[in-house]
């Protein structure tokens, strides 16, 4: 269209300029005429005269014809000029309807082209979403080894569909020139850590070590499309480790240094030791339905399309994609993106503490085994749930039931509803003073690239994939929930809740990192904090310690003061020099008894509070609340188990934990050997630890009197006597031996 204007255009410039060199013959033929008749007047009278010139005039008829022919020509040329230009004008007129009506044809076929793959993909993803649904649901049932085997078969088999599906899905759009990017918030660490977790059972089970680098200088957030970056990596990763049969596959991020302030170049890197690439497929690598050669499509399958789609991604976030490799000898594959830096350092807060109890929840789904996965999920949540399968009866139930006590809290609403889609029931519920707080969440199968924006203008309040994981439901119902009651625009601002800003609230400071040596003590807080709904990340030492506070986020930090490498004092110590918020992170101690030294020195490093072990859940559950430390567990209101009896104290007959038992037992014979060792070599520091971690230790199976030979032994130890230990440590063995006897025998 826009050859064909300028084609007229330049028609109509060359009209005028015709119509000007014809002007142009006009006066140059009047200048002729006049010199030739002043001529024929002079030779005819000797002189230029007024009656010479007539006389020339009306004596030579020839005078005339050249006095009339210029004009003639000049004004053939006018009309020739004008005819021409006018002709042009028609056949520019013409072609430019016949290539409008073709453009019209190839959008209706272009719109009706995607309109058939958003509607087939949604109808092949609904039944496969089904599927994985309820196989998950079958998984959690009680399944001999075989049938766990064929459900497993079947999830496989049905998520390996789902990706070709997604594969042919983007390819299209990718023809059709209609990919596009999502511009949101994310964790990197959280998005790449995902994609390495996706695939690590499938290294596992070929025995491949599979791991993931993130440089240090690598921003922790930035703003793009983190579904776009996972499938990348997804797909080099997934193809490394189809292609590798022994040795390694490694992911590692690092940032491309630039000058830009708002914008941060990523370069990743997935190398593996597998098969190689010859160069001449390397070649056409990234070419569609390519996969090095027929003998390897044969051999490992796949559609061919993976690459295609991931150099596209990548060169739609301005990046490049490559490979480098050698046949027999393993490939690298690379690529860059860029990314926006968020404009300021956002901590997305947790869920407030919602209780999902009760709650009146509508589920509005027209494919039926879909909507029962979903609604015996909720109802294991304790929520009183309801169904439906299309939209314009949805929407009679919600307005109906306004008002009452019966009305909705909730509405999980599928996107391609019949009657009524999710999106158009959204806006008919957000139109309404009487239904206008209820909380809208949405779900799909086949989601599109913008859709979150304009469905939290709308009011919904989440935005899922469909199914979503059972693992996660809790969780997003609790963030979705936590909206109800926001002002509007301060719900708009903060955007929909969808599956990276969960991942974004499971990084926020209320993460806890639990610093213990002992294996005995760490197994027994972390079964406290999982049945308080908090989960811990680990540091067995002081250095570990500091190492993980450095890189990480925490909201609170447990810390053992006696620890093998640097004491806890000297951590903290560590931790309270970091130049960033991370040095000013909350730490409680935990102690079985520290001297007025250490507790004096920890208040000048600003610990926050001292918990003494055994640590009784109930007091640990004060403190957490204290700190204002979110539960982000199902099981935040759950009492302890029977089996953690053993670990409560005052319990007059606990019930010892088989596994805690097996580990009280490996451990406490280990550090009696350590023990030994230490007061055969004078070592009165080593002596003291190895004899405070036994004294707590024991402590949780109520065994006084080796708790008490423990204490003594740490007393000798800090005081630097150890000349009387001998007597001390055979009673403590002889306590313990008395103690793993009984626990053997329950």
């Amino acid at each position: 269209m826009d050859q064909l204007q300028q084609r007229r255009e330049d028609l109509l410039l060359l009209r005028e300029k015709a119509s000007k060199y014809a002007l142009y013959g006009v006066y140059i033929a009047s200048v002729s005429v006049i010199i030739a008749t002043l001529l024929v007047s002079y030779f005819m009278v000797d002189a230029i005269t007024l009656d010479g010139i007539i006389l020339a005039q009306t004596s030579n008829i020839a005078l005339w014809t050249v006095d009339a022919m210029p004009f003639l020509f000049a004004a053939w040329g006018q009309y020739a000029s004008h005819r021409m230009a006018h002709e042009a004008d028609n056949l520019v007129q013409s072609k430019t309807q016949s290539l409008r009506e073709a453009l019209t044809k190839a959008d209706f076929t272009s719109k009706a082209k995607s309109d058939f793959f958003a509607k087939m993909s949604h109808e092949l993803r609904t039944p496969i979403n089904s599927i994985i649904g309820m196989s998950d649901l079958v998984l959690e049932t009680n399944l001999t080894r075989e049938q766990r085997r064929h459900v497993d078969i079947i999830k496989s088999s049905a998520s390996g569909l789902l990706t070709l599906i997604n594969d042919l899905l983007d390819f299209s759009k990718i023809e059709a020139g209609k990919l596009e990017l999502e511009d949101i918030e994310f964790d990197l660490r959280d998005c790449v850590e995902k994609s390495v977790t996706l695939l690590a059972q499938q290294a596992h089970a070929k025995g491949l070590v599979l791991t993931n680098l993130i440089q240090s200088d690598v921003p922790g957030r930035l703003r793009g499309d983190p579904g776009r970056l996972r499938q990348i990596i997804i797909n080099l990763l997934g193809n490394a480790i189809k292609f590798t049969h022994s040795g390694e596959v490694v992911l590692s991020v690092k940032k491309l240094h630039d000058d830009s302030a708002d914008r941060v170049r990523l370069h990743v890197e997935v190398a593996d030791t597998g098969i190689g690439i010859s160069a001449k497929e390397q070649a056409r690598l990234f070419q569609p339905y390519n996969q090095g050669g027929a003998a390897t499509t044969r051999r490992y399958g796949g559609t061919g399309l993976g690459l295609t789609i991931s150099k596209e991604l990548a060169e739609a976030m301005s990046g490049q994609i490559g490979v480098k490799s050698q046949e027999g000898r393993g490939s690298v594959f690379w690529f860059t993106a860029e990314f926006r830096k968020p404009a300021a350092a956002v901590i997305v807060p947790a869920p407030a503490r919602v209780d999902l109890k009760g709650l009146r929840v509508l589920v509005a789904d027209g494919n039926i085994p879909a909507r029962i996965a979903l609604v015996d999920q909720l109802k294991a949540l304790g929520m009183e749930v309801q169904s439906i399968g299309n939209g314009a009866a949805a929407l009679q139930m919600i307005r109906a039931a306004a008002g009452s006590a019966f009305r909705f809290d909730l509405v999980l609403v599928d996107m391609f509803l019949p009657n009524l889609s999710g999106e158009e029931l959204g806006r008919e519920v957000m139109s309404h003073p009487d239904t206008r707080d209820t909380v809208l969440v949405i779900l799909t199968s086949a989601g599109v690239r913008g859709d979150a924006q304009r469905l939290n203008q709308i009011g919904f309040a989440g935005y899922f994939g469909k199914p979503i994981p059972p693992e996660n439901l809790h969780e997003a119902l609790r963030a979705v929930m936590a909206t109800r009651g926001m002002d509007e625009q301060e719900r708009q601002r903060a955007g929909l809740v969808t599956k990276y800003t969960l991942s974004g609230m499971r990084r926020n400071p209320a993460r806890l990192l639990l610093v213990e040596d002992s294996e005995v003590n760490r197994e027994i807080l972390l079964k406290m904090l999982s049945k308080l709904g908090y989960s811990a990340d680990i540091a067995e030492n002081g250095r570990a310690a500091v190492q993980a506070a450095t890189h990480e986020d925490y909201g609170l930090i447990l810390m053992d003061l006696h620890l093998p490498d640097i004491s806890g004092t000297e951590a903290i110590e560590a931790i309270r020099t970091l130049t960033s918020a991370r040095g000013k992170t909350p730490i409680v101690v935990l102690t079985a008894g520290a001297s007025d030294e250490e507790t004096a020195r920890c208040r000048t490093l600003a610990v926050t509070d001292f918990l003494t072990k055994p640590v009784d859940s109930n007091v640990l559950a004060d403190a957490l609340k204290r700190y204002q430390i979110t539960p982000t567990s199902a099981t935040a209101d759950a009492p302890l188990p029977e089996s953690l009896a053993a670990a409560s104290p005052g319990t007059k007959k606990p019930v010892p934990d088989a596994k805690l038992v097996e580990i009280f037992i490996s451990e406490a014979t280990q550090r009696l050997e350590s023990l030994r060792d230490a007061l055969a070599f004078d070592d009165a520091r080593r002596a003291a630890r190895e004899a405070h971690t036994l004294k707590s230790s024991s402590t949780y199976f109520q065994a006084g009197d080796m708790r008490d030979a423990a204490a003594q032994l740490e007393e000798m130890a800090d005081k630097g006597n150890l000349d009387q230990a001998q007597p001390v440590l055979k009673k403590l063995e002889e306590a313990y031996a008395r103690l793993r006897d009984s626990l053997i025998k329950k």
